[in-house]
């Protein structure tokens, strides 16, 4: 079939509505007055979040959002009305100066709906703070989670992303039978689906997945009861099984999607492409190619970021843990241990990346094929095969389990024989937990190129069999470190606070001196 289905159609018109609202806005800024932020502080700021976010290891399209979180969390604290009134030009100024966003690029009527926006959600925190039914820090996460999603998308508008979403949801509906997951109601599963397709194709955190469902069903932070009811919904969802299966599927299947939408994102002359079919799969393929050689430059990017994390992380335990039980246990510092546990996760993290290669043309045809049949084909639901993974018999998970035991042990059994005590152990084994985890999240993004699975050789086998312990512990530690980070805590009470206080108290102050001078004739 040459002509575009039914979602094809939809996908198509999507993107000239997004194109149209994208071209209106650009238009209506470039005409519009621009905050200029002058000031001292520009240098120190930017420093500094190069350090905080080596020291979270967030994906970078996450950056802005938990940078803004991170400004109304610590103002919200202050619990002062008057900054929140202030609280937009505020963000801006930091923003610009931590290099989130270029200078010269927000309006004043973006500032004053920022600082609406702030208003309206700092007044829910209040009430929620008083109402005893409803645990203070869950609500607050509520709060902050919405408010810095939309001031983000206030900033930075991505019109592109929202007829992604429409056309995956649309596909991905009719795609996978219903029964193929577990049972649940309609409303359920819309919601379950719309968040496993912000997980697994937006690569959206929570925060992201709870302001877009929201938004989809019309909930505002002015109407407290219902925000309050639709939260407890999704969190109860979040944790559920049902977002899990579908998560699943639409990260197997994922692939070509995340294509179209590289697609949609740089060229202008999609809608013009889908209208012919040949012409349009020719520039799938070549988009195929081209997102082959960019994931390799991002997985360098993000092992550089990771080796960040792991070494300021290291230095400050070593300062916390390492060298005063040292001292106190041995009455010196044992240097083999500290330095064996300081550069060892890294240099294995660098040599994961020479483990790592980009698919063949085998999977670069069925990508082909799959975007193929999702627009132009009548018929575009997966089969069983293509929606869950094989079944195993427990043989293999004793197996498993029995390996991962094998892995730990020798792995002891070696640091013994290198004098490592307890203490030196458990922290080797917390850091080559998380880079091992790291290097498989940084084999995950070539997995999302994938459709045909690349065939396993000697050394990939000898690899998975060795860091997966690793990896699934390592997945268990990311978990709880996300949920308590002490270093990002850490930098944030003793440098950022601070920091940003005083640079706040020296821009006022240039500013008055600017106006004393302003004054004398």
């Amino acid at each position: 079939m040459s002509q575009l289905n039914i979602i094809g159609k939809h996908v198509r018109a999507g993107i000239l509505n997004a194109q149209k609202r994208s071209d209106a806005r650009r238009q209506a800024l470039a005409q519009a007055e621009k905050y200029n932020v002058v000031g001292a502080g520009g240098a120190f700021t930017a420093a500094y979040e190069q350090l905080r976010n080596a020291a979270e290891n967030t994906d970078e399209h996450l950056l802005l959002q938990n940078a803004i979180r991170r400004f109304f969390k610590q103002l919200f604290i202050v619990r002062d009305e008057t900054l929140v009134r202030q609280s937009g030009t505020e963000l801006v100024i930091e923003l610009t100066f931590a290099g989130y966003i270029p200078n010269d690029n927000v309006a004043p009527e973006q500032i004053e709906a920022i600082t609406e926006l702030a208003r309206q959600h700092y007044a829910a925190f209040e009430k929620l703070q008083k109402r005893r039914s409803i645990n203070a820090d869950r609500s607050t996460s509520w709060v902050l989670e919405t408010l810095s999603v939309r001031v983000a998308q206030l900033i930075t508008p991505k019109e592109r992303d929202a007829a992604f979403m429409d056309f995956a949801y649309e596909y991905f509906e009719q795609a996978i039978p219903r029964d193929a997951v577990s049972k649940t109601t309609r409303d359920e599963y819309g919601a379950a689906l719309y968040v496993a397709i912000h997980r697994a194709l937006m690569k959206s955190d929570t925060a992201t997945a709870r302001a877009g469902l929201l938004l989809r069903y019309g909930v505002s932070v002015e109407h407290l009861d219902q925000f309050v009811a639709y939260n407890q919904k999704i969190d109860a969802l979040l944790q559920g099984s049902v977002d899990d299966e579908l998560y699943r599927i639409v990260d197997r299947q994922g692939a070509p999607l995340r294509i179209v939408r590289r697609m949609m994102e740089t060229r202008e002359d999609v809608p013009e492409l889908l209208l012919k079919r040949e012409v349009f799969l020719e520039a799938f393929e070549q988009q195929v190619t081209k997102e082959y050689t960019n994931i390799m430059g991002r997985i360098n990017r993000a092992i550089m970021r990771s080796v960040m994390f792991l070494i300021i992380t290291k230095f400050l335990i070593g300062i916390a843990i390492e060298v005063p039980y040292d001292m106190w246990a041995h009455g010196a510092i044992l240097w083999q241990p500290l330095i064996i546990n300081l550069f060892f996760p890294p240099v294995y993290m660098v040599l994961l990346r020479f483990t790592l290669n980009t698919p063949g043309y085998a999977n670069t045809s069925a990508l082909v094929n799959r975007v193929d049949t999702m627009l132009y084909s009548d018929s575009t639901t997966l089969v069983r095969r293509q929606l869950g993974g094989r079944k195993y018999s427990v043989v293999f998970s004793a197996l498993y389990g029995a390996s991962s035991l094998v892995v730990f042990a020798a792995t002891i059994w070696i640091l013994l024989l290198l004098n490592f005590s307890l203490v030196h152990i458990a922290i080797f084994f917390f850091f080559f937990s998380a880079a091992s985890f790291l290097g498989f999240r940084l084999s995950r993004m070539i997995r999302d190129l994938e459709i045909v699975r690349s065939a396993s050789n000697g050394l990939t086998f000898v690899r998975d069999t060795i860091y997966l312990p690793f990896v699934v512990a390592g997945r268990w530690m990311s978990d709880k470190y996300a949920q308590v980070n002490v270093v990002s805590i850490i930098l944030d009470m003793l440098i950022e606070l601070p920091l940003k206080t005083i640079l706040r108290l020296v821009r006022q102050w240039s500013a008055f001196i600017d106006d004393r001078k302003d004054r004398i004739t």
